[in-house]
């Protein structure tokens, strides 16, 4: 067999693991958000999705397309068999990441009286740390993309959103229960999203 029908092979069979992965995580998403959406009520589901909207938002100004640039610039540097430049540029990114993370939930969780009103600033605070998590997830999830390998960001992404699930659920169920008031159903769902991400960067560490 050839290097390059070799190549191509393994390309097909990581992005078919991906894929797979992503189909699991969206038939989660979708049994989850069900039961949720009860619990927290149309007023939670309201001050959680306005606050989430914000967040994405800010994810994706911050670190959200870290993985790929992080994957493309060690690739080449893999390719060429710069391994002191492509570390390099792996503890870099970690340093900026951090950098960036910081500023961007400390900007998230300080100033949402000025991006949302009322009980709505109250989640959003609440995703404010997740900011800084992610940055690092990212880093190592293209980290193991430059290094032709899907499985850890595949499985990371499955566990991620299993434990999203189980814990928005879960405590935004025991929130409305205890404080009997949507906005803290609607912390406690976000919660959940911080908890699924730790738990990604874990996965991804363990590995």
């Amino acid at each position: 067999m050839s290097t390059n029908r070799k190549n191509n092979n393994d390309f097909v069979m990581q992005a078919g693991i991906l894929a797979a992965a992503g189909i699991i995580c969206r038939l989660i998403g979708l049994i989850y958000r069900v039961p949720l959406a009860n619990i927290l009520t149309d007023e939670g589901n309201g001050y959680y999705s306005t606050a989430y909207n914000i967040y994405t938002i800010v994810l994706l100004l911050a670190s959200y397309s870290i993985p790929s640039a992080i994957s493309k610039l060690m690739a080449g540097k893999l390719e060429q068999k710069e391994y002191k430049n492509a570390q390099r540029i792996f503890f870099c990114a970690l340093m900026y990441v951090g950098a960036v993370g910081v500023v961007a939930s400390l900007f998230l969780f300080f100033g949402a009286d000025l991006l949302l009103e009322g009980k709505a600033a109250l989640v959003l605070r609440a995703f404010a740390p997740t900011l800084l998590i992610y940055g690092f997830l990212g880093v190592l999830r293209g980290y193991f993309q430059a290094n032709k390998t899907m499985v850890q960001t595949s499985v990371s992404q499955i566990f991620e959103q299993i434990l999203n699930a189980i814990v928005s659920v879960g405590a935004a169920y025991y929130f409305m229960k205890v404080f009997e008031s949507p906005e803290y159903g609607a912390i406690g769902s976000a919660l959940g999203t911080m908890a699924g991400v730790i738990t990604a960067l874990l996965v991804m560490l363990w590995t």
